[in-house]
C-alpha cells in the first residue's frame, strides 16, 4: 500500500529532527576550549568563503556565505566534545537558517557540545519557492550535491581555526530530502562523516512528481470530506495495526498493510453518505492506493 501523501509539505518541519537528543559521552572524555576569540573567525574570510557574522555569547555563531548563495552556520560550544554534527534539509531547501525547527535541533546538539553545521544549500526558498531556482545550473547542482560538502568542509575548517584542531568525529542526519543528502554525501564524500543517518531517503523524483500530480488531480476532481477521513484512517489500521505482531497504534510497515480501498471500505449504494464512499471518491485513492 502507498499511502497519500497530501499532508507532506506541511510535514517538512519536523523533518531532520535531531537524533542525539540522548546522546551520552563516554565517561572521563575531555572537553576542548576555544583557542581564539569568536571576532577573531572573521579572519578566515578569504577568495572562497566570506564569513558574514561572528557572534559570542553562550557559544559562538558563525554564518558564512560560499559563491554564489551558499549560506552555511556553524555554532560553536564553549566546552567542545571534539565531534561535529550537521543536520539536513526538507523538501528543496532554501530554508532560512533561523527557522524555529532548526533552531531547535542547533540548541539541541549545542546542549551535548557539538558543533553544529547546517546550510540553506544555495537558494533562498522565499525568492525562489518550490524546485524553480533549478533553471540556474549552478544553483542545482549546489541543491543536488555540492553545498553539503562545502558545508562539512568549512564547518570543519572554522572548528579548526577556533579550537586549534579538526573534528575527532563527524556525524551527519537527514531525512526526506535530508536522507537524500545523506546518501550522496556517503556515495560522494565518503570521508566526510564517520556516521551518517540517512532516513526515508526522497529519490525516484521523476515518479514521485507524477505521482504527486495525478494525487492532486483526483482530489481536486473528487476530494474527500474531512469526516470521511477519520473512517479511511480506521479501516486501515483496524486492518494493519496488527500485523507486526501489536496492536499498539502503529503501522510499522506500511508495504505489509494489503489494504485495497474498493475492497475494505463501505461502498455507497446510491447518494453519497456520512459513513460509505461514492465511487467518486474510491476513484480518489486509486493514485496513492492499490484498488
Amino acid at each position: 500500500m502507498r499511502l497519500l501523501l497530501l499532508l507532506a509539505a506541511s510535514l517538512t518541519w519536523a523533518q531532520n529532527a535531531p537524533h542525539i537528543r540522548d546522546w551520552h559521552p563516554p565517561a572521563g572524555e575531555n572537553k576542548t576550549a576555544p583557542k581564539r576569540s569568536c571576532r577573531d573567525v572573521h579572519q578566515m574570510t578569504g577568495y572562497d568563503l566570506t564569513v558574514l557574522t561572528a557572534e559570542g555569547g553562550s557559544f559562538c555563531r558563525v554564518t558564512l556565505l560560499v559563491q554564489p548563495e551558499i549560506r552555511i552556520e556553524v555554532s560553536l560550544p564553549a566546552e567542545w566534545n571534539n565531534r561535529l554534527y550537521m543536520f539536513g534539509n526538507g523538501g528543496y531547501a532554501g530554508e532560512s537558517l533561523e527557522a524555529p525547527n532548526r533552531v531547535a535541533n542547533r540548541n539541541t546538539a549545542l546542549g551535548h557540545g557539538f558543533v553544529v553545521a547546517q546550510t540553506n544549500t544555495g537558494h533562498d526558498a522565499v525568492k525562489e519557492p518550490l524546485a524553480t531556482f533549478t533553471v540556474n545550473p549552478q544553483k542545482l547542482a549546489d541543491y543536488a550535491f555540492r553545498s553539503l560538502h562545502v558545508t562539512a568542509e568549512s564547518a570543519k575548517r572554522v572548528a579548526e581555526f577556533y579550537y586549534g584542531k579538526r573534528p575527532a568525529r563527524s556525524y551527519y542526519n537527514g531525512c526526506s530530502t535530508g536522507g537524500r543528502q545523506a546518501l550522496i554525501l556517503a556515495q560522494r564524500y565518503p570521508e566526510d562523516f564517520d556516521g551518517i543517518v540517512a532516513g526515508a531517503p526522497a529519490l525516484n523524483n521523476v515518479s514521485n512528481r507524477l505521482r504527486a500530480i495525478a494525487t492532486y488531480q483526483a482530489v481536486a476532481k473528487n476530494p474527500l470530506p474531512i469526516a470521511k477521513l477519520k473512517i479511511l484512517a480506521d479501516r486501515v489500521y483496524s486492518k494493519c495495526d496488527a500485523v507486526d505482531g501489536a496492536k499498539d497504534g502503529l503501522i510499522d510497515d506500511p508495504r505489509k498493510c494489503d489494504f485495497k480501498p474498493r475492497r475494505d471500505l463501505p461502498a455507497c449504494s446510491g447518494d453519497a453518505g456520512a459513513d460509505c464512499f461514492t465511487g467518486g471518491e474510491l476513484a480518489t485513492m486509486r493514485p496513492s492506493m492499490a484498488t
